[in-house]
């Protein structure tokens, strides 16, 4: 199926670079304030794109009332940022976060 589909719409190096050029400037730290759901942002140590030693991400969790940082730790296994692909690295931890999270009527 996935086959069919990536033959169906050839990639089109428009639309990559159309990907990287709006995710350039965003900035979603206007709003931080405003989530109120349970999140759990995950990053890997090694990740080179995102770098836990910036702490960027560690302050940006801060300002979300509900939100922790969980930081896959560096190893031999790990693969940068391909690592987050990989929920046997933050099994436990979204195990956690869906038991405890409030549950919400709709």
């Amino acid at each position: 199926m996935v086959d069919e589909q990536l033959a169906a719409a050839p990639p089109d190096a428009n639309d990559y670079l159309y990907q990287w050029e709006s995710s350039h400037d965003y900035n979603p730290s206007a709003g931080m304030e405003k989530i109120e759901a349970t999140l759990l942002a995950i990053n890997a140590a090694d990740d080179e794109r995102n770098p836990a030693e910036t702490g960027v991400t560690a302050a940006a969790i801060k300002r979300i009332r509900n939100g922790r940082l969980y930081l896959i730790p560096a190893s031999t296994e790990t693969r940068g940022h391909l690592t987050t692909g990989n929920a046997a690295f933050y099994a436990e931890q979204l195990k956690e976060l869906l038991q405890s999270a409030p549950q919400r009527t709709m």
